[in-house]
């Protein structure tokens, strides 16, 4: 029985992944698409919306952790354009030959947030009964920062095991994890911090460096503009409003 069980559910996943992508490809048919990590949403929906003032090309977009994405262009799903939260993700698409034009577009910061006006003590997930919340470590890549800086600071097994880590599927969902009460400080980048509003303490680790990639076999006039567009003086005035560094090498 067990072994039908998990046949089934794996059967189930394809049909449901199948589905997405046939509603993504129905939705999206016509239009250019960028695919970008859920840490980068809060700017690059600005930017997609000068963009369009500044040319008139519209972009859609979608946003989610960078793994569920490269995933999904990988099953094929019609992007044209994909931001990952850290190199990883546009090397794993670029070895599969599914990604071209690579190159570093800004850095972000990893913070601890919490919601009240007074900024966290990074020691205080230390105490008793302070749950902290991070983004899914293996497809979110702050999730992954997160949990490297907690396991270096020699808790990150205490914390799970005493049921006080709580894991969202990307940085907003863990965030809005902890806005919501569901835990009381969580590890976010900081363009997810300033979103959600109230408090943070920079946590002292290298920025994450954002990259971006066109999907090969998907660029087109409008779909290169845009991505050298991110390179921008309006785009990279943005970036830095919304607590983003500029790549220095």
């Amino acid at each position: 029985m067990k072994t039908e069980s998990a046949f089934s559910g794996k059967v189930l996943v394809l049909i449901l992944a199948t589905m997405l992508l046939s509603c993504l490809s129905a939705g999206m048919a016509g239009a250019e698409v960028f695919a970008a990590a859920a840490s980068t949403q809060p700017v690059m929906e600005k930017i997609a919306a000068q963009y369009e003032k500044d040319t008139g090309n519209h972009m859609e977009y979608t946003f989610a952790a960078s793994g569920q994405l490269a995933r999904q262009i990988e099953m094929g799903a019609p992007f044209d354009l994909y931001i990952s939260a850290n190199e990883k993700w546009a090397r794993y698409l670029e070895e599969k030959e599914m990604l071209e034009m690579i190159r570093p577009v800004a850095e972000c910061p990893l913070v601890l947030w919490q919601g009240s006006s007074e900024a966290p003590s990074l020691h205080i997930v230390e105490k008793e009964k302070i749950k902290i919340a991070i983004a899914d470590p293996e497809v979110a890549p702050y999730g992954a920062m997160a949990r490297k800086y907690l396991e270096e600071t020699g808790i990150y097994e205490k914390l799970e095991a005493e049921g006080r880590l709580i894991i969202g599927g990307d940085v907003l969902k863990a965030g809005l994890a902890a806005k919501s009460g569901g835990a009381d400080v969580a590890c976010l980048p900081l363009s997810i911090a300033k979103r959600l509003g109230g408090s943070w303490t920079r946590i002292p680790v290298p920025p994450q460096r954002i990259f971006g990639g066109i999907v090969v076999g998907r660029k087109t006039d409008v779909v290169t503009d845009f991505f050298e567009y991110l390179f921008s003086e309006p785009a990279r005035e943005f970036f830095q409003e919304a607590g983003f560094e500029p790549v220095v090498d």
